[in-house]
Formats: C-alpha cells, sequence, structure tokens
C-alpha cells in the first residue's frame, strides 16, 4: 500500500507565539501527519516596509482586529518567531519524529535553516526567478517541493529545468493547487494531476496536491483524498489551533481534532485504494466468496445408478457440494456410479 506524505502547513498559523506553535507541531504528532510545514522570513530582506497586500488575501492585509492594512510589514514582524525560537522548534520536531519542511521567503532565512533539521525545502512560484538562491537550495538539498499555485506552464517547465540542470539526481515533488485563502471548490481541480504528471513523466518529478479550500467547508475533510486515486505523493493541508481563533493563515486551515481525522481519512483510503496491482483476485480471501458464490452441478431429477448422465440429468445451483460448472465435461456421457437425489451435488466420484 503506497503511503502518502502529509505535511500539515504551519505557516503563519503560531501568530507569534512559540507556545503556540508548539502547540500545533504536538497536535500535528497527535494526528499522525509525516512533517509540518513553516515559513522562515527575515523581513528585511523578504518585503518593503510599505507593502500593502492589496490583494487582500490573509488577516495581516484585511485591517481586522488582528492584523493593520496599513502596516503589513510591521505586523508579519510582530508575529515572526525569533532564530533562535525556530531553533528550540527544530528540536522538538527531532523529539517527535516529525520532519520539518521549511519554504524560505529569502536568503537570509536558508542560510539560517541550515541550523535545522530541514527534511525538504519548498520552492514557491514566487521564488521562480531567483535563479542564485534556488541553485544553492538544490546544492544543499536536492529533494524540492515546488508549489506551482501562482506560476504559469512556461514557468514550471523553466523551473523543472532549472532545477534538474543544477543537479540531475534531484527530486522534485510538484504541488498542484491553486492557492488562495480559500480556494472555492471549482478551482481545486484535482482532475488536473495526471495532465501534471504525464507532462513532466520520466524527469524524477512526482506530483502531490497543496489544498487551501475553506476549512469551514463540510466536505473539507475528505475532498483532498481523491486525489490519491490519481497516485500522487504528498498532501498539504493548512492547520491551526482552533479555527474559532481566526489565527493568521486559519482561513484554508483544518484544527487539530479536524486535522487528525483528516489524517485519518486519508489513511483510510490509501487503504481502500490497495497497491493497484491484481493480486486480491487470487487472495485467499477472494478465493473464499469465489466458492461462496459459484454455483454446482446438481441432479436435474433422480439419477439411478448406471445411467448415463445428459444435459438433461444436471442444473446448475448455489449448493455446498459438486463439481463447479467448468467440469461439466467429466459428468455428460458417463455413468453414475450411485443413486443420485434431485438437487444433490454431483462429485466426481459419483461418476465413472
Amino acid at each position: 500500500m503506497k503511503k502518502t506524505y502529509i505535511i500539515a502547513e504551519m505557516a503563519w498559523s503560531y501568530t507569534g507565539s512559540f507556545e503556540t506553535a508548539i502547540r500545533i507541531l504536538r497536535s500535528v504528532k497527535e494526528a499522525g501527519a509525516d512533517a509540518i510545514g513553516i515559513h522562515l522570513t527575515n523581513m528585511e530582506t523578504y518585503m518593503t516596509r510599505d507593502y500593502r497586500c492589496l490583494a487582500g488575501q490573509t488577516l495581516s492585509a484585511r485591517g481586522d482586529d488582528q492584523g493593520d492594512a496599513e502596516d503589513v510589514y510591521g505586523y508579519l514582524d510582530k508575529i515572526n518567531m525569533k532564530n533562535e525560537e525556530w531553533i528550540r522548534f527544530g528540536e522538538e520536531a527531532s523529539r517527535l519524529d516529525i520532519d520539518v519542511v521549511a519554504m524560505c521567503n529569502d536568503f537570509e532565512s536558508f542560510l539560517f535553516s541550515k541550523q535545522m533539521p530541514v527534511k525538504k525545502y519548498v520552492i514557491a512560484a514566487s521564488l521562480f526567478y531567483e535563479f542564485d538562491f534556488i541553485r544553492e537550495i538544490i546544492r544543499y538539498n536536492n529533494n524540492v517541493i515546488i508549489r506551482i499555485g501562482g506560476a504559469n506552464l512556461k514557468e514550471i517547465d523553466g523551473i523543472v529545468s532549472f532545477i534538474l540542470g543544477v543537479d540531475p539526481a534531484s527530486q522534485i515533488n510538484l504541488l498542484a493547487g491553486i492557492q488562495l485563502y480559500p480556494t472555492p471548490i471549482d478551482q481545486l481541480q484535482i482532475g488536473s494531476i495526471p495532465a501534471i504528471q504525464e507532462r513532466y513523466l520520466g524527469k524524477n518529478v512526482t506530483v502531490g496536491l497543496a489544498d487551501h479550500i475553506d476549512g469551514d467547508h463540510p466536505y473539507a475533510i475528505y475532498l483532498p483524498a481523491l486525489a490519491l486515486s490519481f497516485g500522487i505523493d504528498t498532501i498539504e493541508k493548512h492547520i491551526t489551533t482552533d479555527r474559532k481563533e481566526k489565527l493568521e493563515d486559519y482561513e484554508a486551515a483544518l484544527g487539530g481534532h479536524a486535522f487528525r481525522e483528516f489524517v485519518t481519512f486519508i489513511r483510510t483510503a490509501e487503504t481502500a485504494l490497495g497497491d493497484g496491482s491484481l493480486d486480491y483476485l487470487v487472495n485467499p480471501q477472494n478465493e473464499k466468496y469465489r466458492l461462496v458464490l459459484r454455483k454446482r452441478i446438481v441432479a436435474a431429477r433422480p439419477i439411478p445408478a448406471g445411467t448415463v448422465i445428459s444435459r438433461e440429468h444436471v442444473a446448475f445451483k448455489r449448493n455446498d457440494f459438486g463439481l463447479e460448472l467448468e467440469y461439466l465435461e467429466e459428468v455428460i456421457g458417463r455413468k453414475a456410479i450411485r443413486h443420485i437425489e434431485v438437487d444433490e451435488g454431483i462429485r466426481k466420484e459419483d461418476v465413472a
């Protein structure tokens, strides 16, 4: 059975609190996910102080009671964990045996990330043209996740070619999905995954799903599992503490309990999908059902001993005894060596 790599994307949902970050990390462990996704950011090299995020996708840009639209930089700087806290966070992740998957928003953060136990790096579409930056990531760790949301096909082709040009042995996992906060259901486009797989066939490229549908949607826990049927390798989904708290990045996130249910559903769906082989047709369970299901050769009328059995003497019925239908030729034209009653199963030893 294939096991999908599940990333609980924390992003900024810790909202400046180290204690909240640890709380989320522990809920990731309790849920049974494989990794926690984090954003590492050095504000001075990541964003200008007058940035306003006019698209207004997150709390930091909406100007509500937790974020001030007049000072996005100030808000994010305030909720950004300090490097020493991230180091302690990484130590706890290692203790819990949870992989750290890091998206470094700037080069300074990447340099710092080398002090943490980063399993994989995430390259977002915003970095696709920062070739020197990406080259350093690949030379340090060539197992990367590429979020294609916000990029066009030419740009995706370009980044795949560039990475494989830096290191042909690179393992690239493309995460499908438009990353709006939240993403409308009709924009999830899970059915596009086979087209992405075919486009990069034979290039050390696998495909996953970055899901960002509304965490309050009644099917938020279940819809991402549809992608499993296409053989994806990774599912990334946002996690928060409790959606009622409305912390940063909560829009597409599941609370801890719901995230646990999400992981359980994914693992159950994997079991249901199986390994894709046809071996189940010859396993003991299928053979048992076959024996229950199959009809057998029984007497359609009394057959006295010495009777040459013809087709009119037999019927096909579900019965616990008697030869199965594929052995009919071993019955027709042969003599009954004993008296056989109506509906009695005809066995090989009943005929000469």
